[in-house]
């Protein structure tokens, strides 16, 4: 079991000098409330170590002063140096500017559009950064986080999730038909060491479908997290690289990428992956508007993961989180390799059979065998070369890569050749390009390009026993877009895409010109969009799509849009609140109408419990107004989890990729406890009723998170010590964790010599445990009036020792029946 106090003694080297004086501070500012605060009472300058962070991440730690007037001093040099990958160029040098001085006050970072306060509950440097001063930052980790002591995650653990749903749907016209489907959908992990097992499978039944059991996936997975490295071995799936094909496999395979397992950004630019610290919203901009909103939770994700259209080249996502934190990722760019940095590789290797769901079934072809792997390395930070080649039985695919940063942007060459049993050889090539410009050119232009060369006869692993009429449809394909401001709030667009197939009745040309911008002075966004497209047998098309976006709040968003081919209209309302924590929300609501539907209906909603999620949905269509053809679909879906961490066992909302158990000390027993709270109070991601225990789902494996806590009523002199676990769990981890302890007390008393009988003054001393169980001790010191405080102590005997040449020494004793916050009077130290 891990503490709270297990957790405070991390950090005692950075604490321990200054927390006796806030200690002092807070309880004898009760009997002066009449005076002004003050941080430092002593009357002269303290030196100490201490973190400096923003928000909830640790930038790092340095050594501040604390002066006799109450300003924090930190070193200029590195303190602008742990700031430079969080804060813009334009930040730093307005910081820097503001003193020729050694040091940085307050009020330089006040001069430069920064803050800088102490935070009395964290002890440590906070500063805070507009959003015009803030950097744009991959959401994954940085090799920094990794200073940090972390609490160990339990030996054993694990969890499964069920959801159980059901679906309606009724077919009406001449006659009617009903039918039911039910399913039950359970997936679950166990942990032994550096050991995880997984196992996916599903149980169904229905009026169209008869009761089966189906196991979707097992395996054993072993992570290598310094060398970005994960085995595995069982069911997997291997998602192919350039030209190869995706493929499940039973067997054996071992993977170096630092996107799956992000412990080292080994990346010189951003890429198409990214990581959600906690659910959040995610708002899709198409030409430039937000069209949809989407709710995605905690863990890494690629750009393919999100639900769009393919083929459209002008996406954007707007990723935000429930601290208002903002992350903008451009969706569709033309390089879809990533650069490497010098000396750094990543690879695949897997062999096994393919495998494939069949008649309701997992069915392994065990006669065939399957081998996969690529090779990519950094040969300078400006190129990377690759080789990659998959093989199934006598179907050979192999080929080579290279990724080419310049001044001009970023260039991808792929080539790749095979050769079938039975169509011969073929060849495919794509060179994609993605323009670099600078951030401060007004017009914020983007360009792409890509182009694809396949021959007839170019086939994958998953083309082994395809008919000739099914491979290579597409000889050659042609991508480009293009964009710029034409103001500040005016953009215009151009997408082109042009196919060459090998039946050319298929074959056109698509121009896609677009403008959009703001509503006037509203914060509403449109879009008008023309679409052509050229075929080379049958008519030509020509469209428009006009798209007008209204975010009637922060939570809700309403958007109309209008397209001419087929005259289609249709309105779409969205609504998220308290996205991530108990008793988040998130509903949709749609209508379409067009020639071919009368009007089609949508809605849904989602909800997040303490202990269970709840996801319902309904689609109705009508063919005609009063018509006596329509079709109506209701789905409900209720997930929870039973997990294990140790020997903690509770039930909570379905895992992701880590999690945590929290449960409190039986002193809090009848205290409300809530994790993760927002700042104004209001929510929690979980809470902690009674005498029970929370599950914490949606940590993410490989990422750096605090977990902060808040205690209801807290008893007065109740020391919480940090009040947050740091945590960085490996996949599928999990964590017990205990809120409070027995060592929660905090005394105040007054130390007099007795000889003199005078206060004993500006002292430092140490206090230790006398009882059996283990302690460190724990340092304090007195003021002018020999006043001191010391809190996380035990019922039981401590002895405070002086550092003073004659080493004077006290003996305490806490009674176990004691209230958390004891005055201990005046004591006489011979």
């Amino acid at each position: 079991m891990v503490t709270s106090n297990k957790s405070n003694q991390h950090h005692v080297r950075y604490w321990s000098a200054i927390k006796p004086l806030l200690l002092f501070f807070i309880f004898t500012s009760l009997s002066a409330l009449s005076q002004e605060m003050v941080l430092n009472p002593t009357g002269r300058d303290i030196q100490l170590t201490s973190l400096i962070r923003i928000s909830d991440t640790v930038l790092g730690e340095a050594d501040i002063s604390i002066t006799a007037d109450n300003r924090i001093l930190l070193p200029k040099d590195s303190t602008l140096v742990l700031l430079a990958p969080v804060v813009t160029q334009e930040g730093i040098q307005r910081l820097s500017a503001t003193t020729t001085d050694e040091t940085l006050s307050q009020h330089h970072f006040e001069q430069s559009g920064l803050g800088l306060t102490f935070d009395f509950a964290s002890l440590e440097c906070i500063v805070t950064v507009p959003p015009e001063l803030s950097l744009r930052q991959r959401l994954t980790l940085r090799e920094e986080d990794d200073l940090h002591n972390y609490v160990d995650p339990s030996t054993l653990s694990g969890y499964v999730n069920v959801a159980l749903s059901a679906n309606k749907s009724e077919f009406i016209d001449l006659e009617s038909d009903r039918q039911s489907l039910y399913r039950s959908q359970f997936d679950s992990a166990l942990n032994i060491g550096n050991l995880n097992f997984e196992y996916e499978s599903f149980f169904e039944n229905g009026s169209e479908v008869d009761s089966n059991y189906v196991r979707e996936g097992s395996r054993l997975n072993i992570d290598y997290p310094n060398q970005g490295s994960r085995l595995v071995i069982g069911d997997m799936y291997n998602g192919g690289k350039a030209f190869q094909d995706s493929a499940d496999i039973l067997g054996v395979g071992i993977t170096r990428d630092f996107t799956l397992i992000p412990t080292r950004n080994v990346r010189p630019r951003a890429t198409q992956s990214f990581t959600l610290q906690r659910t959040s919203n995610v708002d899709v901009y198409v030409d430039g508007i937000a069209v949809r909103r989407l709710t995605l939770g905690a863990g890494s994700y690629d750009l393919n993961d999100i639900p769009l259209a393919r083929g459209n080249n002008d996406v954007e996502l707007v990723i935000t989180d429930r601290s208002g934190n903002e992350e903008r990722i451009k969706f569709s760019i033309a390089t879809a390799d990533n650069l490497l940095n010098s000396g750094e590789f990543e690879y695949s290797l897997m062999y096994g059979a393919p495998s494939e769901i069949k008649d309701g079934k997992r069915d392994y072809l065990t006669d065939e065998r399957i081998l996969h792997d690529y090779f990519d390395v950094g040969i300078s930070p400006w190129l990377t070369l690759g080789i990659n080649s998959q093989i199934r039985e006598d179907l050979y695919q192999y080929g080579v890569n290279a990724l080419i940063a310049s001044s001009w942007g970023v260039t991808e060459f792929n080539a790749s050749q095979s050769s079938h049993p039975k169509y011969g050889r073929g060849n495919a090539y794509r060179v994609a390009f993605d323009a670099q410009f600078s951030n401060t050119n007004p017009l914020q232009p983007q360009l792409r390009f890509s182009y694809e060369n396949l021959t007839n006869n170019f086939t994958g692993i998953s083309g082994f026993d395809a008919p000739d009429e099914d491979i290579s449809l597409t000889n050659h394909y042609i991508s480009a877009f293009g964009s710029v401001y034409l103001t500040r709030s005016l953009r215009t667009a151009l997408t082109l895409n042009y196919r060459v197939g090998v039946d050319s009745k298929n074959d056109y040309l698509i121009a896609s010109p677009s403008l959009s911008g703001r509503l006037f002075d509203t914060p509403a966004t449109w879009s008008a969009r023309m679409n052509y497209k050229h075929s080379k047998i049958g008519d030509s098309d020509l469209g428009a799509t006009l798209t007008l976006s209204w975010p009637l709040s922060k939570r809700t968003r309403l958007v109309n849009r209008y397209a001419t081919p087929l005259n289609e209209k249709s309105i779409d309302y969205s609504y998220q609140n308290n996205i991530g924590n108990t008793g988040g929300i998130s509903t949709f609501a749609s209508a379409l109408t067009n020639e071919e539907v009368d009007t089609n209906l949508n809605a849904g909603v989602n909800y997040a419990a303490n202990r269970f999620e709840v996801n319902a949905s309904h689609t109705s269509r009508f063919d005609q107004p009063n018509g006596d053809v329509r079709n109506h679909s209701t789905d409900v879906t209720i997930s929870s989890a039973i997990a294990f961490s140790g020997s903690s066992v509770t039930m909570g909302r379905p895992v992701r990729e880590a999690f945590a158990i929290v449960q409190k000390h039986s002193s809090l027993a009848d205290n409300e406890l809530a994790i993760d709270p927002t700042r104004d109070g209001k929510n929690a991601r979980v809470y902690l009723h009674g005498d029970t225990t929370a599950l914490i789902p949606d940590l993410v494996s490989y990422n750096s998170q605090l977990i902060s806590y808040d205690v209801k009523d807290l008893p007065p002199g109740y020391d919480l010590g940090d009040g947050a676990f740091r945590i960085k769990p490996g996949y599928k981890k999990g964590y017990s964790l205990q809120v409070g302890s027995d060592a929660a007390l905090t005394v105040i008393g007054k130390l007099i010599d007795r000889q003199s009988n005078t206060p004993i003054s500006l002292v430092a001393g140490t206090a230790h445990y006398l009882g059996k169980s283990q302690q460190p001790p724990i340092d304090f010191f007195t003021n002018r009036n020999g006043i001191f405080a010391i809190s996380g102590l035990k019922p039981g005997d401590y002895e405070l020792t002086l550092d003073t040449t004659k080493k004077e020494s006290a003996i305490i004793n806490l009674d176990e029946k004691s209230n958390t916050l004891i005055r201990l009077g005046d004591l006489y130290v011979d």
